[in-house]
C-alpha cells in the first residue's frame, strides 16, 4: 500500500527507523487519553512494557502486524526537524477472540491521535487506511477493544460501523479494567 497525503498531514507505513519516535509518541498519546482517569503508578507500569522502543521495533517487524503513522507534512513542519508524529494505527492479522465469529478476523490493535489534532480528520484517515488494508488482505471482520469509560472513542468507532459484541479484561498496572469488544464486518458501510 502506498503512502497517502492529506492536508496538512501524511500517512505512511512505519519502518524500523520509526521505533524510537513511535515509542515516545505512543506513551504521550496514551497518557493524554488515559492519564487523567488512572493512577500514575498504573500508567507508568503499563507504558513501560507496552511502549518501549524494543516493543515498538518488534511490532513493526512482525509480519502479522502493520502500523501506519500520521505526520505533519514536511512543508508544514520546521526545517531540520523530523516531521511531527501526530497519530498512528496498528492492524494485526488473524487475531481471534471469543466473541468475534469470523473466518479471517483482524484486530484494530491501537488507534491514537495527539490531543491537539483531535477533530481534524487524522483519526478518520487512519481508521479508513486500516479498514481498507484489512479488507484488501482478505479479513472478513475487524474487531477492537476499547475502554468502557472512553465514550469519545466508542462513539467514533460506532460511526465507522463497529458494534459491541462482548467484553474483555484489560490490565493497567495493578488495575483490572473492562474493555468493550467491538466488531465490524468488512464489505459493509457504516450506518
Amino acid at each position: 500500500m502506498s503512502d497517502s497525503r492529506h492536508d496538512p498531514f501524511t500517512i505512511r507505513h512505519a519502518t524500523a527507523e520509526d521505533a524510537g519516535r513511535l515509542a515516545l509518541a505512543s506513551a504521550r498519546f496514551f497518557a493524554q487519553t488515559f492519564g487523567p482517569d488512572n493512577r500514575p503508578e498504573d500508567m507508568a507500569a503499563y507504558v513501560a512494557g507496552a511502549f518501549s522502543v524494543d516493543r515498538q521495533a518488534a511490532e513493526i517487524r512482525d509480519p502479522e502486524s502493520t502500523i501506519w503513522i500520521a505526520e505533519v507534512r514536511e512543508s508544514a513542519a520546521p526545517r531540520k526537524a523530523p516531521p511531527q508524529l501526530i497519530g498512528y494505527v496498528q492492524l494485526r492479522q488473524r487475531r481471534r477472540i471469543a466473541p468475534v465469529d469470523a473466518q479471517q478476523p483482524a484486530e484494530l490493535a491501537r488507534l491514537y491521535v495527539d490531543r491537539e489534532w483531535l477533530g481534524r480528520g487524522v483519526g478518520a484517515a487512519l481508521i479508513e487506511t486500516c479498514l481498507n488494508a484489512a479488507q484488501a488482505s482478505g479479513a472478513d471482520v475487524v474487531w477492537l477493544g476499547v475502554w468502557e469509560r472512553n465514550a469519545r472513542a466508542i462513539a467514533f468507532y460506532e460511526k465507522y460501523g463497529f458494534r459491541r459484541v462482548g467484553e474483555q479484561a484489560f490490565q493497567l498496572g495493578s488495575d483490572r479494567q473492562t474493555d468493550l469488544v467491538m466488531a465490524r464486518p468488512l464489505g459493509e458501510r457504516a450506518a
